[in-house]
């Protein structure tokens, strides 16, 4: 048992080893402190990218969708108006559990010329009740996909576009310029037409064509 000076020696140690372990723990309550932030940033970022890779995934799996159920046609040509509808309305389940009814999909019949091998020609287009079909003609906006570049070809593309509302970080979105905190996210897909009418295709052999609902094949 210590006594006398030792005794108040092994005070004055303790006092200092206590000391010294409040100061170690206020240094890592700092650190926690300075990286805390950034951590959850980290953490909020890559959960963030993640669903939002989910969701372009889902609208391409849509636009492909769309595309290849109109590349099958009609029964009459034009294809009908209900037809269109019932292809479109039935896409949609595959973007569940997402909702599906704020999604504008544009779907169109498009021609390649020999005059212009590097953008398409709108020959008939048409869209969702939330959205506008294309307008007919040449398409400057659009590229012939390398596959579909020969003169007389025809091919579909359908092209699917909704606004994208971030799990957290909302604020962040408007601060950075997107109204309503929403991003715009699309995806399209260029289809190969499956059973439709020959309408002045110069290809060989000759391309189909399915002719969107009151609309006009390819002249």
């Amino acid at each position: 048992m210590l006594t006398g000076p030792f005794r108040a020696a092994s005070r004055r140690l303790r006092a200092i080893a206590a000391r010294f372990a409040r100061a170690r723990n206020a240094t890592s309550a700092i650190e926690f402190a300075a990286i805390l932030p950034l951590v959850l940033v980290l953490w909020g970022g890559m959960a963030e990218t993640s669903h939002a890779i989910g969701v372009w995934r889902k609208m391409t799996l849509l636009a492909r969708t769309v595309a290849d159920l109109t590349a099958q046609g009609d029964t009459v040509d034009p294809m009908a108006p209900a037809t269109m509808a019932d292809i479109l309305a039935a896409s949609t389940a595959v973007l569940r559990p997402l909702s599906g009814s704020s999604a504008k999909i544009v779907v169109s019949s498009l021609g390649v010329y020999a005059t212009n091998l590097v953008n398409p020609k709108v020959c008939s287009s048409s869209a969702s009740s939330n959205t506008t079909a294309r307008s007919t003609g040449v398409a400057t906006d659009l590229l012939i996909p390398t596959v579909f570049a020969v003169a007389g070809d025809r091919y579909l593309l359908a092209e699917v576009s909704m606004s994208y509302a971030p799990m957290i970080g909302g604020s962040v979105i408007k601060i950075l310029g997107w109204a309503g905190g929403t991003i715009p996210i699309k995806a399209s897909f260029a289809w190969p037409v499956r059973n439709g009418t020959v309408h002045n295709s110069t290809s060989t052999p000759a391309s189909p064509e399915v002719t969107m609902p009151n609309g006009a094949f390819c002249s």
